[in-house]
């Protein structure tokens, strides 16, 4: 049973808080805290698997929903993997974000690292030369205490994808 757009608007971007002044900052992050766990458990609970490609779809239409993806990628610690991989499953456009899938290659453990790279693989968008050639160096510098790693290779491929931003 596919989840309908409408009801994705409801529970992911509920009126009553994008027409609320917020008093407190505390009551708007909750109110943004709320939204990413309903993202992560739309993306990674076994129980919505039926309706993750229109979750996917969604979240590809709406800016809004691909920012609280990222915040959910940011903040997760057991569904990482899952809600990276979301990203070039669903064919988001995630060029704007090149530095932080980068940084995920770098940091993140082998398996959200693979993710990642394969999310800059399906980047279609322009990336300004300076971007690319300052990654490139960020790169290599978090290549060198991960030479004898696994990770290794992935920071290699992840300098050569760079380069076609040249």
């Amino acid at each position: 049973m596919a989840i309908k757009r409408d009801i994705l608007v409801d529970k992911l971007f509920d009126q009553k808080q994008f027409n609320t002044v917020y008093i407190s900052k505390v009551d708007e992050e909750n109110a943004k805290t709320d939204q990413v766990e309903m993202i992560t458990e739309l993306l990674c609970d076994e129980r919505h698997k039926p309706s993750r490609a229109g979750v996917l779809h969604f979240i590809k239409k709406e800016p809004k929903a691909v920012e609280l993806l990222l915040r959910a990628i940011a903040e997760a610690t057991s569904d990482k993997q899952k809600l990276v991989a979301a990203c070039w499953e669903g064919d988001i456009e995630c060029t704007p974000f090149l530095t932080f899938f980068a940084t995920l290659v770098v940091k993140e453990k082998f398996e959200v690292a693979m993710e990642a790279l394969t999310v800059i693989e399906h980047m279609t968008g322009e990336v300004r030369p300076e971007v690319a050639k300052k990654l490139i160096e960020e790169v290599k510098e978090g290549y060198k205490p991960q030479a004898d790693s696994p990770k290794a290779a992935l920071l290699l491929d992840l300098v050569q994808l760079l380069h076609r931003w040249e």
